[in-house]
């Protein structure tokens, strides 16, 4: 990761959070869409952003497909991204992904597999403004940069799927589990190891590798998405299932272990399916501004393609 993609980010968040204070100064809130029109351009050049017609509201689960590519190796890392919000209600902090009796939810599961990529959530959690009820969660100190990257978070929809019908319990899994948006590119904070409960039964060195030692580009930033899909399935009470399972398509890791915990499917599968050796046409398209398909343009508000 390179400190030019920080900064992007930062700025992205900056003025995310510049928006969402000012709005609740003026006592008149925001809603995730807008602050997503509103800053998710100004990570250019390295975060350059394609967006489409809006589309019908809730006629799929997806806003956003992002992908990471490095340009050196054509390796990447795709996620499907919904944004979502934190809310306050009767003095609890709350974030509804079960609109429309989880159909929205549903629909967000099946796009990601069709596009062959996991399922993730970025929360907008408001600035300090909104947030100045919450106590700090980091280092306890006056403008504390964890809280201000947390304006932008990051949660896989796996981490939330069996809470979704409780947004209070949806919003504290979202503070206390999700990844700063920043967090994923910062080159200070190094990726630990994974220590996932499959680990002993894994015998492709490439996987056990990835799992256990330093990584860069969009393999770094799967495994730290991972990494917190793994710590939460190590405290589920189901067995572990390692018996392997294949991915289709061009992944980095075609061979994975096929345990589910307490997940829809294999949580290697849905996650690592988005780390291949190649990016989709569609992104080459983008890239040298030829039409995109319309399984693209009529599917998702936007494509994300950072370059890492």
């Amino acid at each position: 990761m390179t400190a030019a993609l920080l900064d992007a980010f930062g700025r992205v968040r900056d003025t995310a959070e510049q928006y969402m204070d000012e709005r609740d100064r003026a006592g008149l809130g925001w809603v995730e869409e807008s602050v997503t029109d509103i800053s998710i351009h100004k990570g250019l050049p390295d975060v350059r952003v394609t967006q489409f017609n809006r589309r019908e509201e809730g006629a799929v689960g997806a806003d956003y497909l992002w992908w990471w590519l490095d340009e050196d190796t054509t390796e990447c890392f795709g996620m499907l991204v919904q944004a979502k919000r934190l809310n306050q209600a009767t003095g609890r902090w709350t974030v509804d992904i079960g609109h429309r009796g989880g159909k929205q939810l549903g629909d967000l599961r099946r796009t990601a597999r069709y596009y062959e990529v996991p399922a993730m959530f970025a929360v907008y959690t408001g600035g300090l403004i909104f947030r100045r009820g919450l106590p700090c969660l980091h280092d306890k100190e006056p403008n504390c940069l964890g809280c201000r990257r947390m304006a932008i978070s990051i949660i896989s929809a796996y981490q939330i799927w069996a809470s979704w019908e409780s947004p209070v319990d949806t919003a504290t899994m979202v503070l206390n589990d999700s990844i700063p948006l920043e967090n994923l590119v910062d080159p200070a904070l190094p990726a630990e190891a994974v220590r996932d409960l499959n680990l002993r039964a894994i015998t492709s060195p490439e996987l056990r590798s990835f799992l256990l030692q330093g990584q860069r580009g969009p393999r770094e930033v799967a495994k730290r998405i991972f990494a917190a899909v793994s710590r939460q399935r190590s405290i589920s009470f189901s067995a572990a299932i390692a018996e392997p399972m294949t991915i289709a398509s061009e992944p980095i890791f075609p061979v994975v272990p096929r345990d589910t915990g307490h997940y829809p499917n294999s949580y290697f599968e849905h996650f690592l399916r988005g780390l291949r050796t190649n990016p989709p046409s569609y992104i080459r398209d983008i890239q040298q501004n030829r039409p995109t398909a319309p399984e693209i343009a009529d599917r998702v508000a936007g494509v994300v393609v950072i370059t890492v």
